[in-house]
């Protein structure tokens, strides 16, 4: 468990992440090993579903008895506080792909946000909500969410401290996507690729402008 005042993030790959603070871990979103990643399952006391698709809501991938959070609007479990936010998975306001939930929550003083399989730019009134963000786990590997060209857009757009790229193709994964260099070629500001993992970072590890985190899975 992280230390007071910081949070460790694991990337299980896909859309599957793991956030430790503030003795609470949070999942979003966990990964079948149909698409081809592989972990023993994660003890959570927070489950974030952003939608209904067989590769997002693997809850055998998770253990203990976490709450359970799959729907927009406010909710509070773990002793923390959620704000879960209506989007759509396709370009066409979700008649391709249906809806899906955009996740913000502050854990160990610091802000965060999953953005599921965003597939198309958030309503304005979301994008307002999302300012202010240190931590923002997006997709870039396009097919069935937002590609790289649009993930760079949001990244500065919402300006967060740190992007963590998600839900693209690597070695491991089965479903056909871009790989994260679709983004990162485009983002504009700094790219670190990690070898740590899980992850640690505290708000005196924020840098001063936006960086793109590329997270091990294994």
């Amino acid at each position: 468990m992280a230390t007071e005042g910081t949070i460790e993030v694991t990337w299980y790959g896909h859309a599957m992440f793991g956030i430790s603070g503030g003795d609470v871990t949070v999942v979003a979103d966990p990964v079948p090993p149909e698409v081809g990643y592989r972990y023993e399952p994660v003890a959570a006391d927070v489950l974030l579903v952003t939608h209904g698709h067989y590769d997002h809501t693997y809850k055998t991938g998770v253990k203990g008895r976490p709450a359970v959070i799959e729907a927009s609007g406010r909710a509070a479990a773990g002793g923390l506080s959620f704000a879960g936010y209506d989007a759509f998975h396709d370009e066409s306001r979700g008649r391709k792909r249906g809806p899906v939930v955009l996740y913000s929550w502050e854990q160990a003083g610091l802000r965060l946000a999953h953005l599921g399989d965003l597939g198309d730019r958030p309503a304005p009134e979301v994008l307002s909500a999302l300012e202010g963000l240190d931590v923002v786990m997006m997709p870039v590997g396009g097919v069935f969410t937002i590609d790289g060209e649009e993930a760079a857009r949001l990244a500065a757009d919402l300006a967060p401290a740190i992007v963590l790229p998600m839900h693209y193709s690597t070695p491991d994964c089965v479903i056909d996507l871009e790989p994260v260099d679709e983004f990162t070629r485009r983002f504009k500001g700094t790219v670190r690729e990690m070898g740590d993992r899980p992850v640690v970072i505290s708000r005196d590890s924020l840098p001063q402008a936006t960086e793109a985190w590329v997270l091990p899975y294994k």
